[in-house]
């Protein structure tokens, strides 16, 4: 079960669902079926060049510094 980013074409409404088998997603806002999937990326994981105070052992949990 993907999760999609889609736009409403009538009301701009844009956001993220669950989309299950057989299922027509829907605006959560406005509940139009009329929608736009759009081109979801991943974002790239977090790096440091050099560690910085947070970024210690046990400190942001977010760099390769962990």
């Amino acid at each position: 079960m993907p999760i999609y980013d889609y736009r409403c074409s009538d009301c701009g409404n844009t956001f993220e669902t669950l989309v299950k088998k057989d299922t027509v997603p829907a605006c959560p806002k406005c509940k139009s079926s009329h929608l736009e999937k759009l081109l979801s990326i991943p974002s790239p994981p977090v790096t440091h060049s050099a560690p910085e105070p947070a970024c210690q052992p046990g400190g942001c949990g977010a760099c390769r510094f962990n």
